[in-house]
């Protein structure tokens, strides 16, 4: 039996300028599906879901989209409100979160902005309806929150500004928003990319109950287990065209891949063997009873010891929000530690600069905010270390020839796209602003390398070259400091395995083939002889 389309592109095609984004692209959304989208970083995947969100219009071809009477009429969505009042809810990849808000008013100003003639009453369901009564009301908002979070099984603080949330928390609060206005189809753009193997679990609970209830879901993600765990159908888009449609279990992940990037791609692993334990001499990070304060002046990180040594990769795994950016931030001299003592080198650098002074390099958790300032150049981005610019500089002023020189030689090294320094950053796919970051850590070849989620969001020609960058460090004797988020990333990249749960730290190398046991320490539920 053939299913209703709920939504449907006819020939859709973005252009900026002279790029093609999207290129005639056919789609169709079954009503009560799970239907995931494929493809590299700069593929088309973002631009196309914009279109049916409203952020972007459509510079040719059309939307429709079935309204829950079964009329079938155009979609001109010229803003996410339209898209809303039409039953589509959207989670970005990038939030579109209001930083000095709190969730609830983040949540709250959602379905605030909804009115009677949004579209059909039920987009929004009894909580538009709810706040249709009264202006803004902070208890009524805080009681919303907290009935979506148990609903939905999302758990986070309603009162907590959400410039204060971890990247994880953040992407909690946009499921939890899309999800406020009980939208008929959901957009959800790398849901799971902050998740453990148990909360994704649930998290797909949540989908299925969704699709059981009718509504449709466009699952977009680089995890091929999860795609192929969850959805019905998939589409594979490859530079702006769809060159892929059909059921889930048609091809086989490599395939997919190969569909995806348009070649076959191999794995990366790590190979050899880890230092010795008592190898004592060679650490280039001792952490000693480490205890750092979050944003509000709670305990984040709860005495941590631990070290790093030369020609190793020490990987910690866990959920998003259990210390990792406060530990990470607390060894780069970004915020300030509480208690205990961090050495590098043997040394105790306290501020940020001594510490890039110490030979540290540092790929932030987000690369929008903290690893690149988007409006600046390629080049300008490259520089932004301190010992890039003492090495550009004469008498303390940049010299133009060798600035343009180091970044022309880091752009064709690195191989970021497009190959012109003066393009802002802003312009280029999320796994190119990637290698930017790279670039300017990795080439100086620190004697310590902290990665922190270096692959999130990144497809897997990315991923892999990511992966093979932070293995040429261990290979030069260097020592790396891997946080993520990605369980499958630290236990094929890793030597040594941690798990951080509530800002304490636990060594999982021996359960590196558990991952059930490895899942209940990333959830905080531990048994007697995981110790």
């Amino acid at each position: 039996m053939t299913k209703e389309n709920i939504l449907e592109l006819q020939n859709v095609t973005k252009t900026f300028g002279d790029l093609v984004a999207v290129d005639r692209v056919n789609f169709t959304l079954q009503a009560g599906e799970i239907h995931a989208i494929l493809g590299e970083n700069g593929a088309g995947k973002s631009t196309l879901m914009n279109l049916i969100y409203g952020l972007y219009q459509p510079s040719a071809g059309r939307i429709y989209v079935t309204d829950r009477e079964g009329g079938r009429r155009r979609l001109r969505a010229k803003s996410p409100r339209d898209a809303i009042g039409n039953g589509i809810g959207m989670v970005h990849q990038h939030f579109m979160l209001i930083e000095n808000l709190t969730v609830a008013e983040n949540i709250a100003l959602s379905l605030g902005t909804l009115k009677s003639d949004d579209g059909p009453d039920e987009a929004g369901g009894p909580f538009k309806r709810w706040f249709r009564r009264f202006r803004f009301e902070k208890e009524t908002a805080i009681g919303l929150t907290e009935t979506l979070s148990k609903q939905f099984g999302l758990t986070v603080d309603p009162t907590a500004r959400v410039r204060t949330l971890s990247v994880g928390l953040k992407q909690r609060v946009e499921i939890l928003k899309a999800l406020s206005v009980d939208a008929r189809i959901l957009i959800l753009d790398e849901p799971t990319a902050v998740l453990s193997p148990q909360e994704v679990e649930g998290f797909f609970r949540i989908l299925r109950n969704l699709q059981a209830d009718g509504r449709a879901i466009i699952f977009i993600s680089h995890k091929m287990k999860e795609v192929l765990s969850i959805s019905d159908r998939i589409t594979v888009l490859r530079r702006g065209k769809k060159v892929y449609l059909g059921p889930t279990g048609e091809l086989t992940a490599r395939e997919l891949a190969r569909e995806m990037i348009g070649s076959d791609v191999s794995e990366v692993e790590r190979s050899g063997d880890a230092p010795l334990e008592n190898e004592t001499s060679d650490n280039v990070l001792q952490l000693e009873n480490l205890t750092v304060l979050g944003s509000r002046n709670e305990i984040a990180v709860s005495e941590v010891s631990m070290e790093t040594r030369r020609g190793e990769i020490v990987g910690i795994a866990g959920v998003d929000g259990n210390g990792q950016r406060e530990l990470a931030e607390a060894i780069m001299g970004l915020r300030h530690h509480a208690s205990g003592k961090i050495s590098i080198l043997g040394a105790h650098p306290k501020e940020t600069k001594a510490v890039r002074q110490r030979g540290v390099g540092y790929i932030p958790e987000d690369r929008q905010t903290t690893g690149i300032i988007a409006s600046f150049s390629v080049t300008e981005n490259l520089l932004l270390n301190v010992t890039h610019l003492e090495r550009t500089a004469r008498w303390n002023i940049l010299n133009e020839t060798r600035k343009q020189e180091r970044a022309e030689q880091l752009i064709a090294d690195y191989d970021i796209r497009p190959p012109v320094a003066d393009t802002p950053a802003a312009a280029l796919s999320g796994g190119n602003q990637q290698k930017v970051v790279l670039a300017r850590e990795i080439s100086l070849h620190p004697d310590l390398l902290i990665a922190v989620n270096p692959t999130r969001g990144l497809d897997v020609n990315a991923a892999r070259y990511v992966h093979e960058n932070l293995l040429a460090q261990r290979d030069r004797e260097k020592s790396v400091l891997l946080i993520s988020t990605e369980l499958d990333e630290v236990l094929r990249l890793s030597d040594r395995l941690f798990v951080m749960s509530s800002g304490q730290l636990i060594e999982a190398t021996a359960q590196r083939n558990d991952i059930a046991a490895i899942g209940l320490l990333m959830t905080g539920e531990t048994d007697t002889h995981l110790h």
